[in-house]
């Protein structure tokens, strides 16, 4: 049976394992995954013109040209509407993808999934991707998560949304959609984790670029209203230890 320091001990590693813990993505790109049999059975559950509604949906693409898109699972198919072109930007035929948009139920006419994001499926992290990379092949980073470092030129706020421009050393500009709340300024030097699709970094975190010593860098996710209780635990442990002996 474990003795009592010792279950103060595993309590406090597991704080501090709760302070480090990330999301692999932001959640708004990847919502309520719906397959495409679920919605051919029963489309007017899925219809999001009545009622506003976003899933997601996986499948491979069987059509892909300038007029119409086609997701297929192998036995059902769905329509895509393509008007966003640049959100496909260099997907080919047969590359599985996970689309996040609305589906419009047609009674008459063929039923519709209109995309709000494309992600290559199943979905990856590319790491931290310099910003010429991304300016200078976009189609190579086309639905894909990543982390991308700069300074911010402009930082305005659009349709309840922040619309930002990173720029790197030798001015490439990168631009950022960010959905939340920020203090940051024109000039800091920031890093952003986030989708890049259709031309832009769609992102939930953006903050400073802090020092390689910050804690919060050398410990990705390090929360540090947890990390100061967890600290100020192992502190207390270590305080009733001394007196013990």
């Amino acid at each position: 049976m474990l003795s009592g320091s010792m279950l103060r001990v595993l309590f406090i590693i597991m704080i501090l394992f709760s302070c480090t813990a990330t999301l692999a993505y932001a959640s708004m790109f990847e919502l309520e995954v719906v397959p495409i049999s679920t919605i051919t059975e029963n489309p007017a559950a899925y219809d999001s013109t009545m009622a506003y509604r976003k899933i997601s949906v996986i499948g491979n693409i069987s059509e892909l040209s300038k007029h119409s898109a086609t997701l297929d699972d192998g036995m059902n198919s769905l329509k895509v509407d393509i008007t966003r072109r640049e959100l496909f930007e260099g997907l080919n035929i047969s590359d599985q993808i996970l689309v996040t948009g609305e589906f419009r139920y047609e009674h008459i006419e063929e039923s519709v999934l209109i995309p709000t994001y494309v992600l290559h499926y199943p979905t990856d992290d590319m790491g931290t991707v310099n910003i010429s990379s991304i300016v200078n092949e976009p189609s190579a980073y086309n639905g894909r998560y990543m982390t991308v470092t700069g300074n911010l030129s402009s930082l305005e706020m659009n349709m309840g949304r922040y619309v930002a421009t990173v720029l790197d050393e030798e001015d490439n500009q990168l631009k950022v959609y960010y959905y939340g709340s920020t203090d940051l300024k024109k000039g800091d030097n920031v890093k952003i984790f986030g989708l890049f699709n259709g031309g832009f970094v769609h992102s939930e975190r953006m903050g400073l670029n802090k020092s390689p010593l910050s804690i919060s860098t050398l410990i990705p996710g390090f929360s540090s209203i947890m990390g100061a209780f967890a600290l100020l635990s192992l502190a207390l442990f270590l305080k009733s230890r001394r007196r013990n002996d």
